[in-house]
Protein backbone atom coordinates (compact mmCIF):
# COMPACT_ATOMS: atom_id res chain seq x y z
CA UNK A 1 0.00 0.00 0.00
CA UNK A 2 1.04 3.28 -0.79
CA UNK A 3 2.32 5.75 2.47
CA UNK A 4 1.14 9.26 2.10
CA UNK A 5 3.46 11.83 3.56
CA UNK A 6 2.90 15.81 3.75
CA UNK A 7 5.25 18.66 4.89
CA UNK A 8 4.77 22.45 4.81
CA UNK A 9 7.12 24.71 5.39
CA UNK A 10 6.79 27.37 7.78
CA UNK A 11 9.75 29.38 6.24
CA UNK A 12 9.39 32.14 3.47
CA UNK A 13 12.95 31.77 2.40
CA UNK A 14 13.44 30.30 -1.47
CA UNK A 15 17.05 28.74 -0.68
CA UNK A 16 15.84 27.26 2.25
CA UNK A 17 13.07 25.79 0.38
CA UNK A 18 14.48 25.17 -2.40
CA UNK A 19 16.99 22.51 -0.24
CA UNK A 20 14.26 21.25 1.70
CA UNK A 21 12.68 20.26 -1.68
CA UNK A 22 15.80 18.56 -2.64
CA UNK A 23 16.10 16.79 0.45
CA UNK A 24 12.88 15.16 0.20
CA UNK A 25 13.97 14.04 -3.61
CA UNK A 26 16.57 12.45 -2.05
CA UNK A 27 15.16 11.01 0.90
CA UNK A 28 11.73 8.94 -1.04
CA UNK A 29 10.96 5.91 0.39
CA UNK A 30 10.19 2.91 -1.78
CA UNK A 31 5.69 2.74 -1.97
CA UNK A 32 5.46 6.53 -1.11
CA UNK A 33 4.64 9.51 -2.09
CA UNK A 34 5.10 13.28 -0.65
CA UNK A 35 2.81 16.49 -0.65
CA UNK A 36 5.03 19.39 -0.18
CA UNK A 37 3.80 23.10 0.13
CA UNK A 38 5.80 26.18 0.39
CA UNK A 39 5.71 29.95 -0.42
CA UNK A 40 8.32 32.43 -1.09
CA UNK A 41 8.55 36.22 -0.41
CA UNK A 42 9.32 38.65 -3.60
CA UNK A 43 11.36 35.80 -5.21
CA UNK A 44 11.80 35.12 -9.21
CA UNK A 45 12.85 31.45 -10.02
CA UNK A 46 14.29 30.00 -12.98
CA UNK A 47 14.42 27.06 -14.67
CA UNK A 48 17.58 24.68 -14.86
CA UNK A 49 18.72 25.84 -18.44
CA UNK A 50 17.67 29.77 -18.79
CA UNK A 51 19.59 32.62 -18.94
CA UNK A 52 19.12 34.67 -15.50
CA UNK A 53 19.83 38.24 -16.98
CA UNK A 54 17.54 37.63 -20.02
CA UNK A 55 14.70 36.66 -18.18
CA UNK A 56 14.91 38.81 -15.16
CA UNK A 57 15.76 42.49 -14.27
CA UNK A 58 18.14 41.16 -11.94
CA UNK A 59 19.37 44.54 -10.60
CA UNK A 60 15.58 46.03 -9.94
CA UNK A 61 14.90 42.67 -8.04
CA UNK A 62 17.35 42.59 -5.77
CA UNK A 63 17.12 46.71 -5.18
CA UNK A 64 13.70 46.08 -4.40
CA UNK A 65 14.78 43.31 -1.54
CA UNK A 66 13.93 40.06 -3.73
CA UNK A 67 15.52 37.22 -4.83
CA UNK A 68 16.79 35.36 -7.73
CA UNK A 69 17.00 31.26 -7.50
CA UNK A 70 17.78 29.03 -10.24
CA UNK A 71 15.28 25.45 -10.01
CA UNK A 72 16.92 21.59 -10.94
CA UNK A 73 14.43 21.43 -12.96
CA UNK A 74 13.64 22.49 -16.52
CA UNK A 75 10.70 25.06 -17.91
CA UNK A 76 10.32 28.84 -17.97
CA UNK A 77 10.52 31.79 -15.23
CA UNK A 78 8.18 32.27 -12.44
CA UNK A 79 7.24 34.68 -10.22
CA UNK A 80 6.42 34.03 -6.30
CA UNK A 81 5.39 35.82 -3.31
CA UNK A 82 2.95 35.29 -0.47
CA UNK A 83 -0.10 35.47 -2.92
CA UNK A 84 0.96 32.24 -4.31
CA UNK A 85 1.35 28.80 -2.65
CA UNK A 86 3.75 26.59 -4.49
CA UNK A 87 3.34 22.64 -4.23
CA UNK A 88 5.42 19.66 -5.31
CA UNK A 89 4.85 16.00 -5.49
CA UNK A 90 8.02 13.39 -4.81
CA UNK A 91 7.83 9.83 -5.74
CA UNK A 92 9.75 7.11 -6.28
CA UNK A 93 9.18 5.88 -10.39
CA UNK A 94 6.86 3.31 -9.90
CA UNK A 95 4.30 5.87 -7.54
CA UNK A 96 5.06 9.01 -9.83
CA UNK A 97 2.41 9.98 -12.00
CA UNK A 98 1.60 13.28 -13.42
CA UNK A 99 -2.02 12.76 -13.94
CA UNK A 100 -2.92 11.54 -10.85
CA UNK A 101 -0.91 14.34 -9.07
CA UNK A 102 -2.77 16.98 -11.52
CA UNK A 103 -6.07 15.38 -10.70
CA UNK A 104 -5.49 16.33 -7.07
CA UNK A 105 -4.95 19.25 -7.79
CA UNK A 106 -7.65 19.78 -10.06
CA UNK A 107 -10.02 18.00 -7.47
CA UNK A 108 -8.73 20.27 -4.71
CA UNK A 109 -10.33 23.43 -6.42
CA UNK A 110 -13.16 21.66 -7.84
CA UNK A 111 -14.16 20.91 -4.15
CA UNK A 112 -13.67 24.87 -3.75
CA UNK A 113 -15.56 25.85 -6.22
CA UNK A 114 -13.22 26.86 -8.95
CA UNK A 115 -13.69 25.11 -12.52
CA UNK A 116 -9.85 24.51 -14.08
CA UNK A 117 -8.33 22.39 -16.23
CA UNK A 118 -5.22 21.27 -17.61
CA UNK A 119 -3.62 23.23 -20.74
CA UNK A 120 -0.60 21.43 -23.05
CA UNK A 121 1.80 19.49 -21.05
CA UNK A 122 2.45 21.64 -17.86
CA UNK A 123 -0.22 24.46 -17.00
CA UNK A 124 -3.67 24.48 -15.27
CA UNK A 125 -6.22 27.23 -16.73
CA UNK A 126 -9.16 29.05 -16.12
CA UNK A 127 -11.34 30.35 -19.89
CA UNK A 128 -7.65 30.17 -21.12
CA UNK A 129 -5.77 31.88 -18.67
CA UNK A 130 -3.13 30.28 -16.62
CA UNK A 131 -2.77 30.32 -13.22
CA UNK A 132 -0.60 27.70 -12.21
CA UNK A 133 3.05 26.09 -14.14
CA UNK A 134 4.71 23.23 -13.92
CA UNK A 135 8.16 21.66 -14.27
CA UNK A 136 9.45 18.30 -13.77
CA UNK A 137 12.29 16.78 -12.87
CA UNK A 138 13.69 12.98 -13.00
CA UNK A 139 16.60 11.63 -10.49
CA UNK A 140 17.60 8.19 -10.48
CA UNK A 141 15.36 6.44 -8.26
CA UNK A 142 12.71 9.60 -7.21
CA UNK A 143 11.03 11.96 -9.28
CA UNK A 144 9.32 15.90 -8.45
CA UNK A 145 6.78 17.76 -9.92
CA UNK A 146 6.48 21.18 -9.08
CA UNK A 147 4.77 24.43 -9.46
CA UNK A 148 2.84 27.36 -8.76
CA UNK A 149 -0.76 28.24 -7.61
CA UNK A 150 -1.67 31.80 -7.95
CA UNK A 151 -4.10 32.68 -5.41
CA UNK A 152 -3.45 36.88 -4.97
CA UNK A 153 -0.22 37.45 -6.90
CA UNK A 154 1.00 41.06 -7.14
CA UNK A 155 0.59 41.17 -11.24
CA UNK A 156 2.82 44.55 -11.15
CA UNK A 157 5.59 43.20 -9.52
CA UNK A 158 5.30 39.88 -11.72
CA UNK A 159 5.66 42.06 -15.00
CA UNK A 160 7.88 44.89 -13.29
CA UNK A 161 10.55 42.10 -12.72
CA UNK A 162 10.04 39.01 -15.25
CA UNK A 163 11.18 39.25 -18.76
CA UNK A 164 9.44 37.64 -21.07
CA UNK A 165 10.31 37.04 -24.45
CA UNK A 166 8.25 38.23 -27.30
CA UNK A 167 8.58 35.07 -29.15
CA UNK A 168 6.81 32.94 -26.54
CA UNK A 169 4.04 35.97 -26.03
CA UNK A 170 3.50 35.73 -30.24
CA UNK A 171 3.31 32.03 -30.19
CA UNK A 172 0.24 31.92 -27.63
CA UNK A 173 -1.36 34.44 -29.70
CA UNK A 174 -1.63 36.80 -26.74
CA UNK A 175 -0.88 40.57 -26.32
CA UNK A 176 0.88 41.02 -22.53
CA UNK A 177 1.39 38.79 -19.59
CA UNK A 178 -1.41 39.78 -17.70
CA UNK A 179 -3.74 39.65 -20.21
CA UNK A 180 -2.85 35.77 -20.05
CA UNK A 181 -2.53 34.93 -16.12
CA UNK A 182 -4.97 34.92 -13.45
CA UNK A 183 -5.59 34.24 -9.97
CA UNK A 184 -7.63 32.33 -8.13
CA UNK A 185 -9.24 35.11 -5.91
CA UNK A 186 -10.62 36.39 -8.40
CA UNK A 187 -12.56 33.44 -8.80
CA UNK A 188 -13.47 32.65 -5.34
CA UNK A 189 -12.71 36.20 -3.28
CA UNK A 190 -13.04 34.58 -0.04
CA UNK A 191 -9.72 32.00 -1.00
CA UNK A 192 -7.07 32.29 1.23
CA UNK A 193 -3.88 30.39 1.57
CA UNK A 194 -5.07 28.36 4.35
CA UNK A 195 -8.17 27.01 2.96
CA UNK A 196 -5.96 25.72 -0.17
CA UNK A 197 -3.85 24.01 1.76
CA UNK A 198 -6.38 22.41 3.58
CA UNK A 199 -7.83 21.53 0.17
CA UNK A 200 -4.61 20.07 -1.32
CA UNK A 201 -3.93 18.44 1.68
CA UNK A 202 -7.76 16.28 1.91
CA UNK A 203 -7.77 15.88 -1.81
CA UNK A 204 -4.42 14.25 -1.72
CA UNK A 205 -5.67 12.07 0.78
CA UNK A 206 -8.75 11.40 -1.29
CA UNK A 207 -7.25 10.52 -4.53
CA UNK A 208 -4.85 7.81 -3.47
CA UNK A 209 -7.15 6.42 -0.22
CA UNK A 210 -4.93 6.89 2.93
CA UNK A 211 -4.31 9.36 5.49
CA UNK A 212 -1.00 11.17 5.49
CA UNK A 213 1.15 11.64 7.91
CA UNK A 214 3.33 14.80 8.30
CA UNK A 215 7.05 14.16 7.48
CA UNK A 216 10.11 15.42 9.72
CA UNK A 217 13.96 16.36 8.29
CA UNK A 218 17.11 16.50 9.20
CA UNK A 219 17.59 20.76 9.43
CA UNK A 220 21.27 20.58 9.66
CA UNK A 221 21.47 18.43 6.11
CA UNK A 222 19.17 20.74 4.31
CA UNK A 223 21.34 23.73 5.68
CA UNK A 224 23.98 21.72 3.93
CA UNK A 225 22.25 21.60 0.24
CA UNK A 226 20.97 25.48 0.88
CA UNK A 227 24.58 26.65 0.54
CA UNK A 228 24.39 25.27 -3.20
CA UNK A 229 21.11 27.12 -3.85
CA UNK A 230 21.91 30.16 -2.61
CA UNK A 231 25.62 30.53 -4.59
CA UNK A 232 25.31 33.45 -7.03
CA UNK A 233 27.38 31.19 -9.41
CA UNK A 234 24.67 28.83 -9.32
CA UNK A 235 21.28 30.75 -10.22
CA UNK A 236 22.99 33.89 -11.76
CA UNK A 237 25.20 31.72 -13.90
CA UNK A 238 27.39 33.10 -16.59
CA UNK A 239 26.92 36.31 -18.27
CA UNK A 240 29.33 36.83 -21.25
CA UNK A 241 28.93 39.04 -24.32
CA UNK A 242 28.40 37.31 -27.61
CA UNK A 243 28.66 39.40 -31.31
CA UNK A 244 24.99 37.26 -32.38
CA UNK A 245 22.15 36.34 -30.98
CA UNK A 246 18.68 34.41 -32.60
CA UNK A 247 15.30 33.30 -30.81
CA UNK A 248 13.25 30.57 -31.76
CA UNK A 249 10.52 28.94 -30.43
CA UNK A 250 10.24 24.73 -30.96
CA UNK A 251 7.33 22.13 -30.36
CA UNK A 252 10.23 21.47 -27.53
CA UNK A 253 10.24 25.17 -26.21
CA UNK A 254 12.01 28.22 -26.74
CA UNK A 255 15.37 28.97 -27.48
CA UNK A 256 18.00 31.54 -27.09
CA UNK A 257 21.10 30.82 -28.74
CA UNK A 258 24.36 33.86 -28.01
CA UNK A 259 27.60 32.78 -30.03
CA UNK A 260 30.63 34.38 -31.81
CA UNK A 261 31.89 33.19 -34.97
CA UNK A 262 35.53 33.76 -36.95
CA UNK A 263 34.17 34.43 -40.74
CA UNK A 264 32.07 30.61 -40.67
CA UNK A 265 33.97 29.44 -37.46
CA UNK A 266 32.31 29.07 -34.68
CA UNK A 267 33.97 30.06 -31.98
CA UNK A 268 31.46 30.43 -28.84
CA UNK A 269 28.62 29.30 -27.98
CA UNK A 270 25.64 29.65 -25.27
CA UNK A 271 22.31 28.61 -25.33
CA UNK A 272 19.02 28.90 -23.23
CA UNK A 273 15.93 27.40 -23.26
CA UNK A 274 12.53 27.22 -21.38
CA UNK A 275 12.28 23.80 -22.54
CA UNK A 276 10.61 21.26 -19.91
CA UNK A 277 13.32 18.77 -20.69
CA UNK A 278 16.51 19.40 -22.55
CA UNK A 279 18.56 16.62 -23.53
CA UNK A 280 21.96 18.97 -25.06
CA UNK A 281 24.84 18.07 -22.76
CA UNK A 282 27.53 20.85 -22.63
CA UNK A 283 29.93 18.55 -23.55
CA UNK A 284 27.86 17.91 -27.38
CA UNK A 285 27.99 22.19 -27.37
CA UNK A 286 31.62 22.26 -27.36
CA UNK A 287 32.09 19.67 -29.73
CA UNK A 288 30.25 22.23 -32.12
CA UNK A 289 32.96 24.60 -31.22
CA UNK A 290 36.23 25.91 -33.86
CA UNK A 291 34.08 24.33 -36.59
CA UNK A 292 32.51 25.99 -39.80
CA UNK A 293 29.09 25.97 -39.19
CA UNK A 294 27.89 25.01 -42.02
CA UNK A 295 30.04 21.59 -42.07
CA UNK A 296 28.57 20.62 -38.88
CA UNK A 297 27.73 17.38 -39.76
CA UNK A 298 24.09 16.31 -37.17
CA UNK A 299 23.74 12.26 -38.47
CA UNK A 300 22.55 11.07 -35.88
CA UNK A 301 22.26 13.60 -32.89
CA UNK A 302 19.56 14.75 -30.82
CA UNK A 303 16.41 16.62 -32.68
CA UNK A 304 17.02 19.73 -29.94
CA UNK A 305 20.81 19.65 -31.34
CA UNK A 306 19.90 19.09 -35.00
CA UNK A 307 17.17 22.35 -34.54
CA UNK A 308 19.93 24.03 -32.54
CA UNK A 309 22.45 23.99 -35.61
CA UNK A 310 19.71 24.79 -38.43
CA UNK A 311 19.09 28.28 -36.08
CA UNK A 312 22.70 28.45 -36.22
CA UNK A 313 23.25 28.19 -39.91
CA UNK A 314 20.28 30.59 -40.63
CA UNK A 315 21.04 33.32 -42.86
Amino acid sequence: MTRLYRIVSDRLDVYFNQALEKYLLDHVEEDSIILYLWQNEKTVVIGRNQDAYGECDVERLEKDGGHLARRISGGGAVYHDTGNLNFTFLANRKEYDVSSQNKVILDALKDLGIDAKRNGRNDLEIDGRKFSGHAYYNGKESCLHHGTLMLEVDEEALCRYLNVSYVKLHSKNVPSVRSRIINLKSVRPDLDIAMMKEALITSFEENYGSKSEVLSFDEDEVRKIEEGFADRDWYLGKKEEHEFEKERRFDWGVVKIRYDRNEDILTALDVYTDALYFDVSEKELKGLLNRRIKDIDMEGRSEQLKEIVDLLKEE
